[in-house]
């Protein structure tokens, strides 16, 4: 009944948001091609509450499966080098492959933030005490550093606001043609779901994990990779 309540409002949200916004929709001229409302309704704010979906859907299963993985209620994204991991990629991607594809900048991007998350999980590993706190506060320290190789050579390359742009939630400017790449969080989130049991049993721990026939490594391999 829960889950029913929050979907159901989820939903009527998203109607809101599809009619919210500064310019006004005419409702009977929405489905007539070529108006005003039609382009502004199917180019522009379906696409923009689609994003949102998305974008929030996937991020959320993101920040659970880093929890379960590093049996850490603090860890996330953000706290285990992984964004700060990626905006180094996208510096890389601006600075040696400027004429290249959004989906190739977002590629590099997406591999730098792998390798940075297995670089965390490498340094956590080898940590004896893994105190709830400690394990966070080394993510950020490695974000730190990261941040700060980013930002000195995007400033030596004037790339700062290019940077920036990247790294902005914002929705506002998302039109037909250019959220669709957003699709593949799908998929992936299918996924997720499918090893869902396999990332909770490995979050109790390597041993009890291989005791219950769970192929660790290879479990938390394929979380951060998703």
């Amino acid at each position: 009944m829960k889950n029913f309540i929050i979907t159901a409002f989820i939903i009527f949200l998203s109607i809101i948001s599809i009619f919210s916004g500064v310019a006004t929709v005419n409702l009977s001229d929405i489905f007539v091609q070529g108006t005003n409302s039609n382009n502004i309704i199917f180019l522009s704010r379906i696409p923009r509450t689609i994003s949102i979906i998305t974008a929030g859907f996937g991020m959320s299963i993101c920040g659970l499966i880093m929890q379960q993985l590093t049996m850490n209620k603090f860890v996330s994204p953000t706290t285990a080098g992984t964004a700060d991991s990626s905006k180094l990629g996208i510096l890389i991607a601006l600075l040696f492959f400027p004429r290249e594809s959004i989906i190739f900048k977002m590629l590099i991007a997406s591999i730098f933030a792998m390798g940075g998350t297995f670089l965390f999980l490498g340094i956590v590993r080898k940590i004896k005490i893994k105190d709830n706190a400690l394990v966070p506060l080394i993510g950020m320290m490695i974000s730190g550093i990261l941040s700060s190789i980013t930002m000195f050579f995007a400033y030596k390359g004037d790339l700062i606001q290019s940077i920036n742009s990247w790294l902005f939630g914002d929705f506002s400017g998302v039109l037909k043609g250019n959220y669709e790449l957003l699709y593949i969080t799908i998929p992936l989130v299918l996924i997720a779901f499918f090893y869902s049991k396999q990332f909770t049993i490995s979050g109790m721990g390597e041993e009890f994990a291989v005791n219950l026939g769970i192929n660790y490594k290879t479990i938390v391999n394929i979380g951060l990779i998703l």
